[in-house]
């Protein structure tokens, strides 16, 4: 090594600010390896993460967070103290994705700064000579215990489960020395990261940011003198030097108005009583009976239930909005029924199946009856195109409330006045505050979740066709 690439270590040893905008690439989706942007915002973060042991970051998605805080961590590891530096978060792949941001950062440094790693795989990078690791772990509830780190970085705090488990297990390495930084957009008021971003603060004790008092409950870091240890340095999209009207307009686009609260503006409010609080009758209800044309896109959507099967119509309209034109709910309906219900209500409409797109179902409908055979595979064998997927509850009830109103402004989802249970239903449908779900009645929550494996299954860009053949033709 000559005199100026010592030079250059030591101030990178002294500033890691100065390492993160001299040295440190990101890598960007589109534009591949980028240099680490030098803004005013970040380089307030890293000196709060300097100047506290304990930090947690509420904030708006995608502001280089993450990367930041795993560039500190590589640097922490390789200038400022050996020991054991711990990423978490929230499930195996998440967890690999931090180690594999590190090593992206290490392979870019100069030849001549990279240090010789004795380690390298999927969950740990340890270098020799410096008697440190990166360790990275996902959710589990004792995970961390086998651990005494030096530092920790939790990242998707508000969306790992057993966070309160984890967060036990962590304080003996914490109380005994070690630093802690929780990042996470805000994932609703039910887990430990909103308890701690949403209580009172004590007075501000560093420019930059608020001292947080998480509750005696969640175990909460306090020194000495009782005081609340955690600091809290919220980062909202605004501070961002390329976020501008013009961007919000895009970014917002398929967003519900409470999807974009909690995941841009930060927002820690509990959800409204009412699932689909964006419903509004003058708005969402048409004035008079709809009546599909078959040159326009036709659909339907299937709740198979267990004694209120629940089937609805759609049609696409050319400007892309769609409208729920009929409904169909069985009582304690064999899947024989129900089949003979839709060909009934087809028939009304002078529709056949060769006129609709798909059929979305609920997916559990694949699984085998006593009868030896599934609804799905009963249905299919009646020449119905069928679509199914798993999904998570949460984003498909997003993806029906941004059809009700996006973040935008846009309403892309009408019902004719014919169905009236789903208009009841909708009024019904409320919130489980203790489960962060739906409420689940066993009567209006039929009608909403075909509704939502509509909007699931449409999205699903890889089954562009139908996931069974049609059999047969009405």
């Amino acid at each position: 090594m000559n005199h100026p690439e010592f030079t250059e270590l030591v101030r990178c040893a002294r500033s890691p600010w100065y390492f993160l905008t001299t040295h440190v690439k990101t890598q960007d989706p589109i534009a591949g390896a980028r240099a680490y942007p030098d803004y005013s915002y970040l380089q307030s973060l890293i000196a709060d993460a300097q100047a506290h042991r304990y930090l947690l970051v509420p904030k708006s998605r995608q502001m280089m967070v993450t990367w930041s805080m795993v560039a500190l961590t590589v640097w922490r590891a390789m200038f400022h103290r050996p020991g054991d530096y711990l990423f978490l978060s929230r499930n195996e792949r998440c967890a690999e994705e931090l180690l594999d941001r590190a090593r992206f950062i290490l392979d870019h440094l100069p030849a001549f700064m990279q240090p010789r790693r004795s380690a390298d795989n999927k969950s740990e990078l340890e270098f020799a000579g410096l008697n440190s690791r990166l360790i990275s772990l996902p959710a589990t509830a004792d995970g961390p215990r086998m651990y005494s780190p030096t530092a920790v970085f939790w990242d998707e705090m508000a969306f790992t489960p057993f966070d309160s488990q984890i967060w036990t297990a962590l304080q003996p390495a914490l109380l005994s020395g070690g630093s802690f930084a929780g990042v996470s957009s805000s994932g609703g008021v039910h887990n430990l990261f909103a308890r701690f971003a949403t209580t009172p603060p004590n007075p501000p004790a560093h420019r930059g940011g608020e001292p947080e008092s998480p509750p005696a409950e969640c175990g909460g870091i306090k020194g000495g003198s009782g005081e609340n240890l955690i600091h809290l340095h919220r980062i909202h999209y605004s501070l961002h030097p390329e976020r501008n009207a013009e961007w919000r307009a895009q970014a917002s686009l398929g967003l519900s108005q409470s999807q974009w609260e909690r995941e841009q503006e930060i927002s820690f409010d509990s959800a409204d009583d009412l699932v689909y609080a964006e419903f509004d009758p003058v708005v969402h209800i048409l004035k008079e009976e709809f009546h599909p044309r078959r040159e326009w896109p036709l659909y339907r959507t299937i709740d198979f239930g267990y004694r209120k099967p629940f089937v609805l119509w759609l049609q696409e309209l050319p400007s892309g909005e769609f409208v729920v034109f009929s409904e169909w709910e069985g009582r304690d309906a064999t899947t024989e029924a129900m089949y003979a219900a839709i060909a009934r209500t087809d028939l009304l409409f002078d529709l056949s199946e060769s006129a609709f797109r798909f059929t979305a179902c609920d997916p559990a409908g694949a699984h085998a009856q006593d009868s030896g055979i599934s609804p799905v595979d009963y249905l299919a064998r009646q020449g119905i195109k069928l679509r199914h997927r798993p999904s998570r509850i949460l984003p498909g009830i997003e993806r029906v409330k941004a059809a009700l109103r996006d973040a935008t402004g846009r309403v892309s989802l009408f019902i004719s006045p014919r169905c009236r249970k789903l208009i009841l239903d909708i009024h019904r449908y409320k919130w489980n505050a203790a489960a962060d779900e739906p409420l689940k009645d066993g009567d209006s929550d039929h009608s909403l979740d075909a509704l939502r494996y509509f909007f699931v299954n449409l999205d699903a860009q890889s089954e562009r066709e139908p996931a069974t053949p049609r059999l047969a033709k009405w």
